[in-house]
């Protein structure tokens, strides 16, 4: 469960985000561009009816790259307080 922090919110890396809006917020983008990105082929997705499902991973690494994502990857708190 790695973490990755992007302007200024958490995400998860490999929890599911549902819906163009939530995609495009970890992408940087509108919600229209995020939409349109998915149907290009931009990043891999999965729909669910009518909606578009994704991972923070998989819409970050075109993008970015493994290495990218790698510099994002912030350390959580709770397993540090546990240690």
């Amino acid at each position: 469960m790695p973490l990755i922090r992007l302007r200024g919110k958490t995400y998860d890396l490999d929890e599911p985000l549902r819906g163009a809006r939530r995609i495009g917020e970890v992408r940087g983008t509108s919600e229209r561009e995020a939409f349109y990105a998915a149907e290009a082929n931009k990043y891999s997705y999965r729909k669910d009816g009518r909606t578009i499902v994704s991972t923070a991973r998989e819409i970050l690494t075109p993008l970015l790259g493994e290495a990218g994502i790698e510099r994002l990857i912030v350390a959580d708190k709770t397993a540090e307080a546990a240690a």
